[in-house]
């Protein structure tokens, strides 16, 4: 068995004092192995990109604190200095940000950014890194990239941008991509073409992949493993096939149960009642337990741990580990 690539434990951020923290990622633990593509997914405000963020020490500290371990390539990230983590932005990790606009420098043309990445991280000379360029723009689908090399963002598309910030993201081969919700805002064809894009991109470099997303229909065309996150807590994280065939937690049964599809009649799409409880709101216990059809007194308590339901599948549930489904 491979060793992972990135192996993350125990990973907690908080923000407030230390007497009265906002936990939004609580107890993290997960791994991806080379050349893996890995789902997580939830709803809003369950601690995704918090997650996500952390892994490069982009979340401000202070206010945050971020405690755990961050294994990449053997190597704690979080106990890195700037300077050790500049050499791993954007060279062995590369980051796609939700909002391809404001990740973007709206004064320099699209060519110069893609070239700040590659001049940061390698030895090439001018002529050759126009060259890379010129290769990335193919490579993520640019139309007539000798023209557009040179011109701004604000003259592009949302999916025209969207591939820009993919090709920086890319630009030095990293072996990890993380994309934070890569085809918000975007229309559905374009959603397609991005994703494809992304997989030519992980065939070609054998790059693994962690992709951030609420959309179970592009992690179920995409990724081999999901992990559902809600409210800063792993619920289960299993293989694709296994999940969809067989989900142990009632928040995932709830989230699958909500996606329509076109093989179930149906004249009203399910809904799990209530919302995210905010930070900090639940001190103890599952956090799902004020919306969870199952729940037991035991759930207002004490956090089920994770138990095994197969060699690739685990579930934090107390009701689903005694056989109330």
């Amino acid at each position: 068995m491979s060793k992972p690539l990135l192996e993350i434990r125990d990973l907690n951020v908080s923000f407030g004092t230390k007497d009265k923290p906002l936990c939004v990622v609580n107890d993290v633990s997960f791994s991806i192995n080379p050349g893996e593509a890995i789902g997580v997914v939830g709803e809003s405000g369950s601690g995704k990109s918090m997650t996500a963020l952390s892994i490069l020490q982009l979340v401000p500290t202070p206010p945050a604190r971020v405690t755990g371990q961050v294994y990449f390539d053997g190597k704690d990230l979080l106990q890195l200095s700037n300077s050790e983590l500049t050499s791993i932005r954007g060279k062995e990790i590369g980051f796609i940000f939700q909002e391809p606009m404001s990740s973007l420098n709206p004064v320099m043309t699209i060519g110069d950014q893609i070239d700040e990445a590659i001049m940061l991280h390698t030895d090439l000379s001018a002529d050759a890194r126009r060259v890379k360029v010129l290769e990335l723009l193919r490579l993520v689908g640019m139309p007539d990239p000798e023209t557009r090399i040179d011109v701004y963002p604000d003259q592009f598309s949302g999916g025209m941008r969207q591939r820009v910030v993919i090709a920086i993201a890319m630009a030095c081969n990293p072996k990890l991509l993380i994309a934070d919700e890569p085809t918000t805002a975007l229309d559905v064809t374009i959603q397609a073409q991005v994703l494809d894009m992304m997989l030519d991109i992980r065939k070609q470099y054998n790059s693994a992949i962690m992709l951030i997303t609420h959309d179970l229909g592009v992690v179920a065309e995409f990724c081999e493993r999901v992990i559902v996150m809600y409210a800063g807590h792993i619920l289960e994280d299993a293989d694709i096939n296994s999940l969809f065939a067989s989900p142990k937690h009632p928040y995932t049964q709830g989230l699958l149960k909500s996606v329509l599809t076109l093989t179930e009649k149906q004249h009203r799409l399910y809904q799990i009642q209530g919302s995210v409880p905010p930070p900090g709101t639940i001190k103890e216990g599952c956090p799902f337990r004020p919306r969870c059809p199952v729940r037991m007194d035991r759930c207002a308590v004490e956090m089920p741990p994770m138990k095994s339901y197969g060699p690739t599948h685990v579930a934090a549930c107390w009701a689903t580990a005694e056989g109330v489904e």
